[in-house]
């Protein structure tokens, strides 16, 4: 999904500097800024994209910062046991 949006975001903002460098001389300042902003966010929205790529590849690098549940006892014969252990030690 990811790689689906930088696909569309790369290619939007491809066009969009096209269009710019085409059109310069016929657009107004207001509409060259706003696509100048455009291509801005795009360019945010694909370092948002490589920053969460990068922190998922780092996270599969790193399996000992898995967070792990701890098994929950509840009462009854395990729980007894352990109570148990504990006192001896």
């Amino acid at each position: 999904m990811a790689s689906d949006l930088e696909y569309y975001v790369r290619k939007r903002k491809g066009k969009l500097i096209t269009y710019l460098n085409n059109n310069t001389d016929e657009l107004s300042l207001e509409k060259q800024h706003q696509i100048y902003g455009a291509i801005t966010e795009l360019n945010r929205i694909m370092g948002l994209l490589d920053d969460s790529k990068k922190e998922i590849a780092e996270k599969e690098r790193n399996p000992d910062e898995v967070f792990l549940l701890k098994p929950i006892y509840s009462k009854g014969v395990v729980n007894d046991f352990i109570n148990f252990l504990k006192d001896l030690f």
